[in-house]
């Protein structure tokens, strides 16, 4: 449109000194109109949704991946009633919840999921924790002796035991942070499909 004024009174040495300072003109309103928003960036961030819901805390077995993928990215009642696909960062290491706070693995384990916890908070403005461990876990078997891998209930209640202490130093840590944490159990034929809620939280919307 200005194009096509500019172009109608460009006979005119009147209208292009008219054109010219409505130019100038707009230009000026622009400038002032970016300052003013640049005076106050952190109320526009402030009055600003958080864009992202949640950090997953998962195993880094591969026979996980897609089945834990799936659940995140489909609604779940009890957990997150819509899906969060694109919504959650994701911190992966062996054991999940076992990982971070078994004794028998090294304290930096624990400490650089922190680190990149809280980093994921400042950038992402998360405010809850997923974390989801998993059945027949290697690491697991590792932490705590070969054998409870053997034994259904002994292996869950130590899932449920080391996500408890999980939401202990979550608490410490970040104490307006949610928490959740689930196990998934392998069905008849092998696969990753059978969920339980370890530690209840409020579902994420």
């Amino acid at each position: 449109m200005m194009f096509a004024h500019e172009s109608a009174v460009s006979g005119c040495a009147g209208c292009s000194l008219s054109a010219g300072l409505a130019r100038r003109g707009l230009l000026g309103g622009l400038i002032l109109a970016g300052a003013a928003l640049g005076l106050a960036p952190g109320r526009a961030r402030a009055d600003k949704p958080a864009p992202y819901k949640a950090l997953l805390l998962s195993c880094v077995d591969p026979r996980t991946q897609a089945p834990v993928a799936a659940w995140m990215n489909e609604g779940v009642p009890d957990s997150h009633p819509d899906s969060l696909l694109g919504l959650y960062s994701q911190f992966t290491i062996a054991g999940a919840a076992v990982g971070v706070v078994a004794p028998a693995f090294p304290k930096a384990w624990g400490e650089t999921f922190w680190d990149n916890f809280s980093a994921s908070i400042e950038l992402h403005r998360i405010e809850n924790l997923i974390a989801v461990d998993h059945s027949n876990c290697g690491a697991l078997g590792i932490a705590y002796g070969r054998d409870i891998l053997d034994d259904p209930k002994r292996e869950f209640a130590q899932h449920l035991k080391d996500a408890t202490e999980l939401k202990r130093q979550l608490a410490l840590r970040h104490p307006k942070v949610n928490f959740q944490a689930w196990y998934v159990a392998r069905d008849k034929c092998g696969n990753f499909t059978e969920w339980r809620n370890l530690v209840a939280g409020p579902p994420i919307g």
